[in-house]
């Protein structure tokens, strides 16, 4: 059906439609007041104890601005894909106990007032936007103060008195009963394929998401992997030097030696290091090497596995479109994922509901006592540094790339802290920074005493001195948990 001939539409239905409401629920209680973003219901009391009491939806979403009444109540699963907020955090539920005294709509406007007054008497208007994209809706006092709307902005028309309800003839042309009965049945039949499609675009654009980051973490790592083998050269010329160590003389730069097959093997050395001091970094150097491979090798596999199960995910989510309640199947579906895919908006209880505020900072919890903070941006960064962190805590960040400034809390004993508590945390630092797809990124560390914000600098820059330094793999290591909601998914720093 075409937007500008549904009845939310046109003044003079929306006017039909405010005389009916104004006819058979002004002087009701409001006993409920429900909903969550962008939506409202109204549940009002029955006038008799045999009839049920009238619920009154109010929709101010895009591609769902609209308007009705029916005593039934909203599937759970359309409720979920919704967003529920508890009636004691919903600003509207100032409205509970207070008594409907009219309904109108102006001539020449596509808004609905209700109008209510409470138990002490005081006005309150409750005026549903119909018209552009997405709608709104606003609650005012008597003098027109906003004091809550469901979006930002508000229309002044919205804020204006609201007009007198039409107590006589209706307008021109129109049935009231028959106008409230059009949108009773047409605003389901038009919200059910809407959440739908949203429920679906929402857990594709989440699973495209992780199935993106999947694919690019494995062209790193097949790149790292196939420039990690390095390490057998590294070797090779350290088994050459072992061969003819007693023949190298000190402060050489460079020698070349055969190796155990005869053939000429040219070696690199640190002429301030003796011989056997040589060929222990040497050795060195390739053990560290042949370490990374395989950890990288590892995290390959991993990777290559996350994409396959992408892929099993994908056809999965496909196949829910022919569920017997897809709407209800595809939630499910999201919520379980939602340790890969991230959780998106909240759900508790079944019930979808926006993410409580979040702390300052990311924050992890290491072998159950250390805890590790994180910025999230460059003002975030700049606090934790230079106002959060206290002087013997550790300061770590990645190497040579921009990234998450991240302090572990030492307690005024950093010498405390376990060396692999300091891994733990640089592999955090590595996770948070613009190198978190390759195999191995050295952190650097030292106290947050020893780090200055140099002057004139933009927000996020800091120097260092005294600082040591670590290669590790970037993620989430045993034994370290996240304190926050949603901290345990993919990075966005």
């Amino acid at each position: 059906m075409d937007r500008a001939s549904l009845p939310w539409r046109r003044p003079e239905s929306l006017g039909a439609l405010a005389a009916a409401w104004h006819r058979r629920l002004s002087g009701r209680l409001a006993t409920r007041v429900g909903g969550g973003p962008g939506w409202l219901r109204l549940t009002l009391e029955a006038p008799q104890e045999s009839a049920p009491p009238a619920q009154i939806f109010l929709l101010a979403r895009a591609g769902a601005v609209m308007a009705w009444d029916d005593p039934a109540p909203l599937p759970r699963a359309w409720t979920d894909a919704l967003g529920w907020v508890p009636q004691k955090r919903l600003a509207a539920a100032q409205l509970l106990g207070c008594r409907l005294r009219a309904v109108s709509a102006p001539t020449d406007d596509a808004i609905l007032f209700l109008d209510f007054t409470d138990p002490d008497g005081t006005q309150l208007v409750l005026a549903h936007q119909l018209f552009g994209q997405r709608g709104n809706l606003v609650l005012a006092d008597d003098g027109g103060r906003r004091l809550w709307s469901a979006h930002a902005s508000p229309h002044p028309a919205t804020l204006a008195p609201p007009p007198a309800p039409s107590t006589s003839a209706p307008p021109a042309g129109s049935d009231p009963d028959a106008v409230a009965a059009q949108c009773r049945d047409l605003g389901p039949s038009l919200l059910g394929p809407v959440l739908l499609d949203e429920a679906f675009t929402e857990a594709r654009t989440a699973l495209r998401r992780v199935t993106d980051a999947a694919h690019r973490l494995a062209e790193n790592l097949t790149r790292d992997l196939a420039t990690a083998d390095g390490g057998e050269a590294v070797r090779h010329c350290a088994e050459t030097l072992a061969i003819h160590l007693h023949g190298v003389r000190r402060g050489a730069a460079v020698v070349e030696l055969p190796d155990a097959a005869g053939e000429p093997c040219r070696i690199v050395l640190d002429p301030t290091l003796s011989p056997a001091e040589n060929l222990d970094r040497l050795f060195q150097r390739a053990r560290k090497a042949a370490r990374g491979r395989e950890h990288i090798a590892r995290r390959l596999a991993e990777a290559q596995a996350k994409q396959q199960l992408c892929r099993d995910l994908q056809h999965e989510l496909d196949g829910l479109a022919d569920a017997d309640d897809p709407l209800a199947a595809v939630l499910a579906w999201r919520a379980g994922k939602a340790p890969l895919l991230g959780s998106g908006k909240r759900i508790v209880a079944g019930r979808r509901e926006a993410a409580p505020e979040a702390l300052p900072y990311r924050r992890f919890l290491v072998d159950e006592r250390w805890e590790v903070w994180i910025g999230r941006n460059d003002r975030e960064n700049d606090e934790l540094t230079h106002k959060a962190a206290a002087p013997d805590d550790w300061w770590l960040h990645a190497q040579g790339v921009p990234g998450s400034h991240v302090v572990l809390r030492a307690g005024g004993r950093p010498e405390q802290v376990p060396g692999l508590v300091l891994e733990k945390a640089a592999s955090l630092a590595a996770l948070y920074c613009r190198a978190r797809n390759s195999g191995l990124v050295p952190v650097v560390y030292t106290l947050r005493k020893h780090v200055r914000k140099p002057r004139r600098s933009p927000p996020g820059l800091a120097a260092c001195t005294h600082e040591k330094s670590l290669l590790v793999p970037p993620g989430v290591m045993p034994g370290v948990v996240p304190l926050n909601a949603g901290d345990a998914g993919e990075p966005r720093p």
